[in-house]
């Protein structure tokens, strides 16, 4: 992380992602409103300023600087601070930077994310290994949660019902599934009501999970009761867009290519306008974070970078279909971290 921040021009920089934190640190904490700053420079210097309502564990080289709520933090992080370029993680909030920047003009702050960032995106065997526990957790998730279609649960009920699958395999936190039925399903990132399932219904299910820290990510999507010739054609050239996308994830090549090949395939098809969104993107630690799966991304696939494809063909008013595997590139090649079917299933 460190040649990577003077890669970038820097040799000091603040990190307030807690995410961030975790990965540097192996333990972090939502601060919430208040301020939470890891500083690092390129001497050695590792500094957390830290409020006292939340107790951080010692480590060596780390140097704790407590606050309470009532003292000028701002300024304990200001003392530590060197003059010059300051890099600052894109999470950092305005109203403890702009203070900073008051206290100290003689410093100049630049986005320093990508330092991190470059680090994160690249998964050593120990995180690939934790990526496939999940993703596991999730085939579990996926195929439990589908077993229940027909019990008349509502999109919510449904979301509630993955999250205590989850809960009862591993998972951590409670999170907001994106479960969708019928017109739902033609909102990518449908936020989940009560509608309940009615015979004919295309159903979304896009699901997600904390394991170990880490991430899983799914997207399935079934019919319930019967399918319609034009629901099958479309599912079949997504699920041909998600292949072709599979099949452009090679060792050394520019990134942008997955996404590419995706949105070929539904141009192709004439149902380019109806794929409104980017074909992936990187996780680990976080649901979304680099690298970018999209035709603008400027990465090349290295070994270690985890991400989604996921080709979408969402028809206003009517039905989306969308399909989503995590991809996890090694130095032999890619391996598809989902096992759960994708075959077209109508739910009885």
């Amino acid at each position: 992380m460190l040649d990577n921040l003077k890669n970038n021009g820097l040799t000091q920089t603040i990190i307030s992602d807690p995410d961030s934190i975790f990965y540097l640190l192996g333990y972090s904490y939502d601060p919430g409103e208040r301020m939470l700053a890891l500083y690092l420079n390129d001497e050695g210097d590792i500094k957390l300023i830290n409020n006292n309502m939340f107790p951080f564990p010692e480590m060596n080289g780390l140097n704790i600087h407590l606050f309470d709520d009532t003292d000028d933090y701002v300024s304990i992080l200001a003392s530590v601070v060197k003059a010059g370029k300051l890099g600052i993680d894109k999470f950092f909030r305005a109203q403890f930077l702009i203070p900073l920047m008051d206290k100290r003009s003689d410093v100049t702050v630049h986005l320093g994310s990508l330092a991190v960032d470059e680090a994160r995106k690249l998964k050593d065997a120990e995180e690939l290994e934790l990526m496939r526990k999940a993703s596991l957790v999730n085939d579990i998730a996926m195929s439990e949660g589908i077993a229940h279609i027909g019990d008349n649960l509502s999109e919510k009920e449904m979301g509630n019902l993955i999250n205590k699958i989850y809960m009862a395999n591993g998972g951590t936190t409670e999170v907001e599934q994106i479960i969708c039925y019928g017109p739902n399903t033609a909102e990518p990132h449908h936020r989940s009501d009560t509608t309940r399932i009615k015979e004919g219904d295309v159903v979304l299910i896009d699901i997600f999970s904390y394991i170990d820290h880490y991430c899983c990510d799914m997207t399935r999507t079934v019919f319930y009761k019967d399918i319609t010739a034009e629901e099958e054609k479309i599912y079949n050239i997504v699920l041909e867009a998600y292949y072709a996308g599979i099949d452009a994830v090679e060792l050394d090549k520019p990134l942008r290519e997955v996404d590419n090949a995706t949105r070929a395939v539904i141009t192709s098809a004439g149902f380019g306008d109806y794929f409104t969104h980017r074909t992936g993107h990187g996780i680990g630690i976080a649901l979304h974070e680099p690298p970018d799966v999209s035709s603008v991304t400027n990465d090349i696939i290295e070994p270690g970078m985890v991400f989604s494809v996921e080709p979408g063909i969402y028809l206003p008013g009517r039905f989306g279909i969308r399909i989503e595997d995590l991809v996890a590139v090694t130095e032999d090649g890619i391996e598809v971290l989902n096992k759960y079917p994708k075959d077209i299933m109508v739910i009885e």
